[in-house]
């Protein structure tokens, strides 16, 4: 499964409220944030995605949870979508805005080519 884990724990709740929400495009691809979801304890946060790839619409949904040390980005299990290239690059791009909430470097990833 695609991931990203970065240093620090990031400000989930900021990232809540300001997380950027597109759109992105890379090449035939558009993708886009439809919202954010908070957990109650403020340590996990569901991001839902729209990816249109070829004429299809895509519904990623991403887990971004926060430990002591690290904020990792994992596509959401419970929800199975097809993992493309663009939806992989869309992980990327929530795992990328991620320093700006107090995230560090990337410690671990499955797809560094998209970051």
């Amino acid at each position: 499964m695609p991931h990203v884990i970065r240093s620090g724990a990031a400000d989930l709740e900021a990232a809540w409220r300001s997380l950027p929400h597109g759109p992105w495009r890379w090449g035939t691809a558009v993708a886009r944030v439809e919202g954010c979801y908070l957990g109650r304890d403020a340590a996990v946060l569901l991001v839902a995605g729209v990816v249109v790839e070829y004429g299809r619409p895509l519904h990623p949904i991403m887990l971004v949870s926060r430990g002591p040390d690290t904020t990792a980005v994992h596509l959401w299990a419970p929800v199975p979508v097809e993992r493309t290239d663009a939806v992989k690059r869309l992980l990327a791009q929530v795992a990328n805005e991620l320093p700006a909430f107090g995230a560090g470097a990337v410690v671990s990833t499955n797809i560094p080519h998209l970051l």
